[in-house]
């Protein structure tokens, strides 16, 4: 099969990021064309990218626990985690730093309560301790863990706790995480393009995933990511002049954009011309792709009707 090839060489810092769509535009002076008897392939072949981002950002620190007590009376801790990269013990000295609150009682009038952060080592996991430090004796009825709907960027994946509501009546709580302690940005970073392309995306949805890029590395290091499957995607047919693609790279969790911090990331991109299948008219062809039955042309025919057998018409034409 003839194929010709066009490799085109990418820096984030030569597109323009659209906040809205959230892709970075990249014009070409010199558009990429196939010709009329061509399919376009595309393929990522390197990407280098940045472990320049942080593990806490605006996206995630967001920390709540509300707490009703037995006869009345609403306390609540909150804080938001400054943005940047944290070890789990710098993270439970940040938490620590949440001041007690004093909650008035119907029954009992004020009551003040701490709460206290720790991280086992042998096990990832936070604990959280709400206990009464000066007021009367009071139960703390239950107690709800980043369950506010108004906000979105809870730190619960980071410590270990979905969003939940426990029933405590009891005059201190204690909850160990169910889930150990996650302060992986993202274990993969996905490139995608706006096109339309035979990828899928978790739940099976058609999705412009060019690449998986596996962030195997330490922060501030660089991964350099090299594609081994050696597997072209096919643009649809009506891609055959591209002056511009845009791109993105996001996370696997809620295809949140990466903010690099200025840092450049790099892409590498393939595009191979591949000839359409044709068919030749006057005999019978079984295609592969289609796997359609065209049948032999009567000679008489085709004079009376003045065709030249000879002539050839690729699939797309035909149908």
């Amino acid at each position: 099969m003839n194929k010709r090839n066009t490799f085109l060489y990418l820096k984030s810092n030569s597109g323009v990021f659209d906040t809205e769509s959230r892709f970075y535009r990249f014009d070409l002076i010199n558009p990429i064309i196939a010709k009329p008897d061509e399919l376009i392939n595309l393929r990522a072949t390197e990407i280098e990218v940045p472990i320049s981002y942080y593990n806490i950002g605006t996206f995630n620190n967001y920390f709540r626990i509300d707490f009703d007590l037995d006869g009345g009376g609403i306390g609540l801790f909150q804080h938001t985690v400054p943005v940047g990269n944290y070890t789990a013990a710098e993270l439970t000295t940040e938490l620590n730093t949440i001041s007690s609150i004093v909650v008035n009682s119907d029954d009992v009038g004020n009551v003040t309560f701490s709460l206290t952060t720790t991280f086992n080592t042998k096990t990832s996991k936070f604990s959280f301790v709400i206990a009464k430090t000066a007021g009367s004796a009071v139960d703390i009825d239950d107690v709800q863990y980043f369950n506010n709907t108004t906000y979105t960027n809870y730190i619960s994946q980071v410590v270990g706790i979905p969003s939940q509501s426990i029933n405590v009546s009891s005059a201190s709580h204690t909850k160990i995480a169910d889930n150990v302690c996650d302060l992986n940005r993202t274990n993969n970073i996905y490139l995608e393009s706006d096109m339309l392309l035979e990828s899928r995306n978790t739940i099976g949805d058609k999705a412009g995933i060019l690449s998986k890029i596996q962030m195997a590395g330490d922060l501030f290091t660089i991964v350099h990511w090299q594609n081994t499957n050696h597997e072209d995607l096919t643009l649809d047919k009506r891609d055959t002049y591209i002056d511009h693609i845009n791109l993105r790279l996001v996370t696997e969790d809620k295809g949140q954009n990466i903010d690099f911090n200025g840092a450049e990331f790099t892409v590498t991109l393939l595009f191979s011309f591949i000839k359409k299948d044709s068919l030749v008219l006057g005999k019978e062809i079984i295609d592969d792709n289609y796997k359609s039955l065209l049948y032999t042309i009567d000679n008489k025919e085709n004079e009376e009707l003045n065709i030249d057998c000879d002539d050839t018409y690729s699939i797309d034409s035909i149908n």
